[in-house]
């Protein structure tokens, strides 16, 4: 795995560990591209509601639609949990530690949106995305879970590396599991939710479930982890 030079990122948590009420409803959702009217689409399919249930996005909320902005605004108003995809990790270089490699790759891949953001837009979406973290580890139902925009097939959930260039690495850009269809259970979790690779349906390879749906499927996957988990102790 090729290792991401990264400067601001690495300031970022590399894992926040969670215990969530076995009561409440979870929801994942996959890469959203900057369109709100589907997010809130998303969230009317599973009857969302802010007071009762808990949400968690996988990342690469930002870039190529409209709405980069107004989504993360309106994850402050649903309380949303969100870690890092790669285009949240490109802005961050991009914008606060100016490197332009980074930049000229970001404004060919969506980023050309911020040159119409006022500064006090793109200084709320650097604060708010500094505070991000790579990964959530789940305790729900008893089972374990791991969440992060992709993951490596070699990543310890229960013991994150302190390396964290090869962390961004696994966690924000890593392909070779869904490129090598990698059917391999990754011992460390029951089970993971990832986007990153784009799909027209979501899928599983081993424990690591796939849902990148929006870009080639044309909307967001948003799972269920209660059904999920079902779902998984029956194959």
């Amino acid at each position: 795995m090729k290792l991401i030079n990264s400067k601001v990122v690495l300031q970022n948590q590399t894992q926040i560990k969670l215990e969530l009420d076995k009561n409440k409803r979870v929801f994942v959702i996959g890469d959203l591209d900057a369109d709100l009217a589907k997010f809130e689409q998303a969230l009317e399919s599973v009857n969302f509601d802010k007071n009762h249930d808990v949400l968690f996005s996988l990342g690469d909320v930002i870039d190529r639609g409209n709405d980069s902005v107004k989504l993360l605004q309106r994850f402050i108003e649903l309380g949303v949990y969100m870690s890092l995809g790669n285009h949240e990790h490109m802005l961050l270089e991009s914008l606060l530690a100016h490197d332009e490699a980074y930049f000229s790759l970001w404004v060919k891949n969506g980023g050309r949106w911020h040159i119409d953001a006022s500064d006090d837009e793109l200084e709320f979406v650097c604060n708010y995305l500094r505070k991000r973290p790579l990964s959530y580890l789940l305790d729900y139902q008893g089972v374990k879970i791991g969440l992060s925009h992709t993951v490596s097939h070699n990543w310890n959930w229960l013991v994150p590396s302190n390396n964290k260039q090869f962390a961004v690495s696994a966690l924000l850009w890593e392909r070779t599991i869904a490129k090598q269809k990698i059917v391999e259970d990754n011992q460390s979790v029951d089970l993971s939710i990832h986007g990153h690779n784009t799909t027209q349906r979501a899928y599983w390879l081993g424990n690591t479930y796939h849902i990148d749906t929006n870009y080639l499927g044309g909307k967001p996957t948003i799972v269920e982890l209660e059904p999920l988990i079902n779902q998984y102790k029956a194959f």
